[in-house]
């Protein structure tokens, strides 16, 4: 009897996780040493897959069941490697920017990939029209637009934008309307940009600066910058720059106290900003209307209650210790609120399947480390890096790097930080780890921005992933998450069929 029910047991086990997930393909592919690894999906369902490696492009196109329908390897003839800093889908095409240097000159180096039979396209080079005193900040591509930023010596904001793939890139220059901070371009050099599929974790919404646009608009919002003469006082910054008008415009929210380290952090979504401030005592989030910068909704939680609008636990990823695990569920009250406040505070939103919106708050702590040998007074920074969205790469700011490890003659170079740039440390000199996570989720009415109440235990997609990805042995090294309509898809290279596999999660 006991063998029965067992077997049972482990029959049911098996198909609830068959429906949580399913392989959608298994692919070949020669990712060893792979610099870009890029997925797009289109509202048809094909992917294509892009990624770079020993001077090579290799594109595969995906049909909607996983069929391999092209795949392409082409020897990149130029001597720099492309940085793909954003993609577009196009009526026909996947489409990959690119910055090329050339001395002083700037370029966007498009390439292309057809959405009906996986044909390449090499695109016509455009030079970026820029003066002397003009500092790059990022690229990043919409659905519907390119855009190169730039800022010159007086602050003053100039962005070039392409309505089209790339025949033309119109420029304006917006004039500078913010306030001071405390150390120039503090904000912008660490902006990313937000797509709507852009992958919802602490470490994605725990930066301070963020691009959002609209076919109107570009809005930047910065968190948490201290400004000149305002002493310890701060607060979420929203500068709008209208693209048919030509002008930017500067508000803020209600100012916040910031003692030491930053204690709050803001996600635009759907007309609405979502603000959370935390420390070791309490947690707070106000929802404003974006237009009227009106509170909508606020909760309040201190370290001696349950966070009522918790849809999980509270999970921990990364704080491994010596006789405890890497994932760990934080279920003291009283501790909940000091482990979330251990870090720089996140937040993201997105609209689940059912119309509701998933909130992901929490805090992301950087890798810890030392160098013994380091010299601080000889850092250089990196060039910014990117992380996959299913649309394309997100800016990400660089980091400061020990310059007696780089050789002279790559000091000079634009893309210097291929020869010895390491994003996780592993070469033991610089801080190791992909960083400590804490965070919960939590769903709420998409109009009432009310807890939404369920008899059934609620189902999230990024819950049954991390789940699955937490029980992959080896943890995978090349990895990428993206929506798939309804769907999500989690891409990884495993190491030990030496196969790259997408596994497609679904609530039924």
């Amino acid at each position: 009897m006991r063998k029965f029910l067992l077997t049972m047991l482990l029959m049911v086990t098996f198909a609830t996780l068959a429906s949580a997930q399913k392989e959608f393909a298994n692919l070949d592919l020669p990712l060893r040493r792979a610099e870009d690894l890029v997925t797009l999906a289109d509202d048809r369902g094909n992917v294509c897959i892009y990624f770079y490696q020993s001077n090579n492009l290799y594109f595969n196109l995906l049909s909607p069941t996983g069929e391999v329908l092209a795949a392409h390897q082409i020897p990149y003839r130029y001597s720099q490697q492309p940085h793909v800093f954003g993609t577009r889908v196009t009526e026909d095409q996947f489409i990959f920017y690119s910055r090329y240097m050339n001395g002083r000159k700037e370029y966007v180096r498009p390439f292309a990939i057809s959405r009906e039979n996986g044909s390449f396209r090499s695109i016509q080079d455009l030079e970026v029209v820029k003066d002397r005193n003009e500092t790059f900040l990022g690229g990043f591509a919409d659905p519907n637009h390119l855009y190169m930023l730039y800022s010159d010596n007086k602050s003053n904001l100039i962005v070039h934008r392409s309505s089209d793939y790339i025949s033309k890139l119109e420029k304006k220059t917006f004039e500078n309307v913010m306030p001071k901070s405390r150390d120039r371009l503090d904000r912008e050099k660490q902006l990313i940009f937000v797509h709507p599929d852009m992958d919802n974790s602490v470490y994605s919404g725990h930066h301070r600066s963020k691009i959002y646009t609209d076919d109107e608009h570009i809005y930047m919002i910065f968190d948490g910058y201290l400004l000149k003469g305002q002493g310890s006082k701060t607060t979420t910054e929203i500068l709008t720059l209208n693209w048919y008008e030509g002008k930017a415009n500067y508000r803020t929210l209600p100012a916040i106290e910031q003692k030491g380290s930053v204690a709050f952090n803001s996600f635009l979504h759907q007309g609405k900003i979502f603000r959370v401030t935390m420390d070791k005592d309490r947690l707070n989030l106000t929802a404003f209307d974006f237009n009227t910068l009106a509170p909508l909704k606020e909760y309040n939680y201190t370290s001696e209650e349950e966070i009522a609008i918790k849809a999980t636990p509270v999970y921990q990823k990364g704080a491994k210790g010596l006789f405890s695990p890497d994932n760990t569920v934080i279920e003291k009250t009283s501790k909940v609120m000091k482990s979330l406040a251990n870090g720089v505070p996140a937040i993201t939103v997105a609209t689940d399947a059912d119309s509701t919106l998933q909130l992901t708050i929490g805090s992301y702590q950087m890798p810890s480390g030392t160098n013994r040998n380091q010299d601080l007074n000889r850092m250089v920074r990196t060039p910014d890096r990117y992380i996959q969205t299913s649309r394309g790469l997100m800016m990400l700011p660089g980091r400061w790097t020990p310059a007696y490890s780089i050789p002279s003659y790559y000091l000079n170079s634009p893309f210097y930080s291929n020869y010895f740039y390491d994003p996780y440390g592993r070469n033991a000199s610089m801080p190791t780890g992909p960083g400590t996570s804490t965070y919960f989720r939590a769903v709420l009415d998409s109009n009432t921005l009310n807890k939404v109440e369920s008899k059934e235990e609620m189902v999230l997609l990024e819950d049954k992933l991390e789940k699955y990805e937490q029980e992959l042995k080896p943890e995978p090294e090349l990895r990428t998450v993206y929506r798939y309509g309804n769907k999500l898809h989690y891409g990884y290279y495993d190491r030990r069929s030496k196969t790259f596999k997408i596994v497609e999660f679904a609530k039924k």
